[in-house]
């Protein structure tokens, strides 16, 4: 075939494509978007996906039904979305469980696979002690340098397993002992019985006991101070050059078309900015600044899983 019919033939196929382009978002969504989460109904990543997609539905002009698939982490969650069509009909949770489960193989999604769509918290972890236990953050780092640190989180390989490990090397501790429990409020017990030495933990997971005078925020460890603790110092001021932080946002899978995922990115975003879900930012102290779209949070979920790779790797025993 000559060259310049060649041309024209795929000039043809672009302009149907870009033809094409409008009609596929017009004609989204078919039906309910499943929500995939990866926490049972009503811990934190649900909560999260179920405030992040309130407004969506209405924007949308359909539903949202929320699912969670438990278990590996993230892995029956990420199984699940991989036998669904990339057509932005199913939306899944993307956080560091996210990270950890492909890092680790057990599902045949990788990085290059999805595509952070949208993150809709950027919650900062406190370095919290029990009251007094410390005079201040020099004497708690010259203890966990010196001293087998008994250090509390949840279950073991999971997201608080790989924050106390970062932790653990930005410290240069030598003899971490990781404690896991099922939940944050017996964290905190065992924090205030001096069971365990320290604990990476969220505001509002120890807010109420540091009011009440039983544990203290020896620092939140992020590169500014936060507006809900502006007298607790950030780990950079303190000798503590680490950034540990929970982040939350939403994925689809890639080869969804591009309207689609400008569509619900733009919905997203949207239902995200209403007053119903800052209120639930502001309850653990975050405000519309954790609301990011795909660019953002597409380059924040590559430096994440990128850090993650070192600890992993000791997770896995590789």
């Amino acid at each position: 075939m000559p060259l310049s019919k060649q041309i024209t033939g795929a000039l043809a196929g672009l302009a149907l494509a870009a033809a094409a382009a409008p009609a596929l978002a017009e004609g989204f969504p078919d039906g309910p978007i499943e929500v995939i989460n990866n926490s049972k109904p009503g811990g934190g990543s649900d909560i999260f996906l179920r405030f992040a997609t309130e407004r969506a539905g209405e924007i949308l002009g359909g539903d949202f039904l929320h699912l969670s698939k438990t278990g590996g982490v993230a892995t029956n969650t990420l199984k699940y979305a991989a036998g669904k069509p990339a057509d932005g009909q199913t939306l899944f949770i993307v956080n560091a469980g996210t990270a950890l489960t492909m890092m680790r193989g057990t599902v045949d999604l990788t990085r290059d696979d999805i595509i952070p769509l949208v993150r809709g918290t950027v919650d900062p972890e406190f370095v919290v002690v029990k009251a007094g236990r410390f005079a201040d953050a020099a004497e708690f780092i010259d203890y966990v340098q010196n001293n087998s640190v008994k250090q509390a989180g949840t279950k073991v390989g999971g997201n608080p397993h790989v924050s106390a490990l970062i932790f653990r090397n930005a410290l240069e501790m030598q003899n971490q002992v990781y404690v896991p429990f099922e939940k944050s409020g017996e964290i905190i017990i065992n924090v205030i019985n001096g069971n365990v030495d320290v604990a990476l933990l969220n505001f509002d997971e120890f807010e109420s006991q540091a009011k009440a005078g039983q544990v203290e925020a020896r620092a939140i460890l992020t590169p500014e101070r936060s507006a809900n603790s502006p007298d607790i110092p950030t780990g950079h001021e303190v000798g503590m050059p680490v950034d540990i932080e929970v982040v939350r946002g939403i994925g689809v899978l890639k080869g969804t078309p591009e309207p689609v995922i400008a569509k619900l990115e733009a919905a997203l975003i949207q239902s995200m900015n209403s007053e119903g879900y800052l209120e639930y930012l502001a309850g653990s102290g975050q405000d519309a600044r954790s609301i990011a779209g795909r660019e953002v949070f597409g380059a924040q979920f590559d430096r994440m899983y990128d850090g993650y790779q070192a600890v992993a790797k000791e997770l896995m025993g590789g």
